[in-house]
């Protein structure tokens, strides 16, 4: 665990899954891509860190993020500087191993995200952010939303579905802040853009959750900083979701700029 403006900050890790949806979850053989994701593990990654060098101008951290029991997974290259008195993070995700020869017949396996998954003080109450808004928004699923600043309280962000389920992603964001009472501004500036989701449960309660009661604050708030998340699809009544919506398995790269108010 590190310490951000003297407070607890949980990862950032890198994440590689979402809690399914019901077109996750699909109909026939080819749309069950959240069986899949269970099967080979992506819902329980384990991460190693290789190495901690100290550079020139900064700090480079790199290390491995994999499912337990195959052989692949994501090299990862985590690089800190501090420019003007704001942290920059520089992401590199490389896929390593066999991605697409699995036990589990014909399937590919694709990741539903790749980006980075941190763990707040559950003291931060409000965000905002400029990008789509003020709803949630995917690769597939944004017409409704208009480009612009946005503000609600976390919670108001959540899609309250019937059905527990990955929702309040928010695609293209510019940068987002959250604040809350006692603590510092946090402001994440993206380089070019990146998806977010924030919560106050981890996307595993989330995935375990039959009911929306069933909901509990853990007491951290849990924010995503993404180099995207696949589309939504309409697996569960139709055809799986089309290539172009999904994430390919190739080399990620982006960065976030963080500053604290």
């Amino acid at each position: 665990m590190i310490e951000l403006a003297g407070h607890p900050i949980d990862g950032p890790t890198l994440d590689l899954w979402r809690a399914p949806t019901e077109n996750d979850r699909g109909q026939g053989d080819r749309n069950k891509q959240a069986t899949l994701w269970q099967a080979v593990g992506l819902d329980r990654i384990l991460h190693r860190t290789d190495s901690i060098q100290l550079t020139d101008d900064g700090l480079m951290i790199t290390g491995r993020s994999a499912p337990a029991t195959q052989p692949f997974g994501f090299e990862t290259r985590f690089t800190w500087r501090l420019i003007d008195d704001r942290l920059r993070l520089t992401v590199e995700a490389d896929p390593v191993g066999p991605w697409q020869e699995t036990p589990y017949g014909q399937h590919a396996v694709t990741p539903p995200r790749v980006g980075l998954r941190l763990g707040l003080p559950g003291g931060y109450r409000d965000v905002a952010w400029f990008g789509p808004g003020p709803g949630e928004s995917y690769r597939d699923s944004r017409a409704a939303t208009r480009v612009g600043r946005h503000a609600a309280s976390i919670d108001a962000v959540q899609t309250p579905y019937p059905v527990p389920q990955e929702n309040g992603n928010h695609v293209d964001a510019r940068w987002v802040r959250l604040t809350g009472d006692g603590l510092p501004e946090l402001r994440f500036d993206g380089d070019p853009h990146f998806d977010f989701p924030v919560r106050r449960w981890t996307s595993a309660a989330l995935a375990a959750a039959d009911h929306p009661y069933q909901l509990v604050d853990s007491g951290r708030v849990w924010l995503n900083l993404d180099h995207g998340q696949q589309g939504l699809g309409s697996a569960s009544c139709g055809p799986p979701l089309p290539e172009r919506y999904r994430l390919p398995v190739t080399r990620y790269a982006y960065a976030i700029t963080i500053t604290v108010g």
